[in-house]
């Protein structure tokens, strides 16, 4: 016997499960696109993060008379550095990761000035160092826009005879009826003196007026001490034309160096650099002294990744720039504007025209 009963039509599903595994796994990497873009948003206001930043061409940025330039084949760059002053938590762990970026304090970075206020110095110290640097540059090959002019007081040791007659910015003009125009000038004199004896000199003070002192010298190391830190005092002339560094978004005073060099390389009709591209970091003082600056390690890996020829640095801060660069680029440690001249010249460069003051 046939059974023609039908049989019931069953459905059959085509869409398939989707396995526990995989939903697990999509959960937890939603939770962690979540968790990073909340750390990304969350800053922490205690810490600054300073990484590597650009090399810049300082020739196309100055502006001088044409008639008072030349053209050059060389190139003298600045090198900068980022400052992240509000840094979220994702980017401080990002630091922490990254050997070329520093973590500090925000207190060592800004002291107790505010992000605008540190804004505005950055800019004063920029305007400052190629104030500075057009005058040493325009010294150095000729002009008279420097003149030394005394000792200028810089800090004073307590309880010592200079304690009680001379404050920080007075400028010592004269001593023991001599002129002094430098700090040697006046260490000079005060080491013909014994302890306990009588030392008079003349005081130029921040307003302008001259006062008259005489102390009794006391003794440190068996020597005559007046008890102060000094410096040399100069007075800078008007330019005898305008120069102007046009530069957006860069602070501070650590491009001095850079700046004296690319305006000799301007003003001078010799290939100064000898074609070669040189950066250069370090303050620069009217005496051509070359001073220390920050970020020597991140500015170190900034001409690691733009290259270059030369790397000029502050003398003491060597170390620091070729422990980044090792033998990749020459890292060359200045202490001041003759150590650098005389570097380029050993390369090839011409320092014909320019005043040298050692070696």
């Amino acid at each position: 016997m046939n059974d023609n009963t039908s049989l019931p039509a069953v459905e059959v599903s085509t869409t398939r499960r989707v396995p526990r595994w995989a939903a697990v796994i999509a959960a937890v990497l939603a939770a962690g696109l979540l968790t990073v873009a909340a750390l990304d948003r969350i800053t922490i206001t205690s810490k600054v993060l300073t990484s590597p930043g650009a090399t810049r061409d300082i020739g196309p940025m100055l502006q001088v008379d044409p008639t008072k330039t030349y053209n050059a084949e060389g190139q003298i760059e600045m090198v900068t550095v980022k400052s992240n002053l509000q840094p979220s938590i994702l980017e401080l762990v990002g630091g922490w990761l990254d050997d070329s970026i520093k973590i500090s304090p925000r207190y060592e970075i800004l002291g107790d000035r505010t992000v605008e206020q540190n804004r505005t110095l950055g800019q004063e110290q920029m305007a400052r160092s190629l104030d500075v640097a057009a005058r040493v540059a325009l010294e150095r090959i000729g002009y008279d826009v420097i003149a030394e002019a005394g000792a200028l007081v810089v800090q004073i040791v307590p309880d010592t005879p200079a304690s009680g007659t001379l404050d920080r910015g007075d400028v010592i003009v004269k001593a023991e009826n001599s002129d002094v125009k430098t700090s040697r000038d006046l260490g000079e004199l005060v080491s013909t003196k014994s302890p306990g004896d009588s030392f008079s000199f003349s005081v130029l003070q921040i307003d302008g007026t001259i006062r008259d002192e005489t102390v009794t010298l006391t003794e440190r190391n068996g020597k005559a001490f007046l008890g102060v830190s000094i410096s040399t005092y100069v007075e800078m002339d008007e330019l005898p034309f305008q120069i102007d560094f046009q530069v957006e978004r860069v602070g501070g005073p650590s491009a001095g160096l850079s700046l004296t060099l690319a305006l000799l390389e301007r003003m001078l009709p010799g290939e100064l650099l000898n074609g070669l591209k040189v950066v250069a970091t370090g303050t620069v003082d009217p005496l051509g002294n070359v001073g220390a600056v920050g970020g020597v390690e991140q500015k170190s890996h900034t001409v690691m990744r733009n290259g270059a020829d030369l790397f000029l640095v502050p003398a003491g801060q060597t170390d620091q720039a070729k422990a980044v660069l090792g033998d990749m680029i020459e890292v060359v440690g200045v202490e001041t504007l003759d150590d650098a001249l005389y570097k380029l010249r050993s390369l090839g460069g011409d320092v014909s025209g320019i005043e040298l003051l050692s070696h």
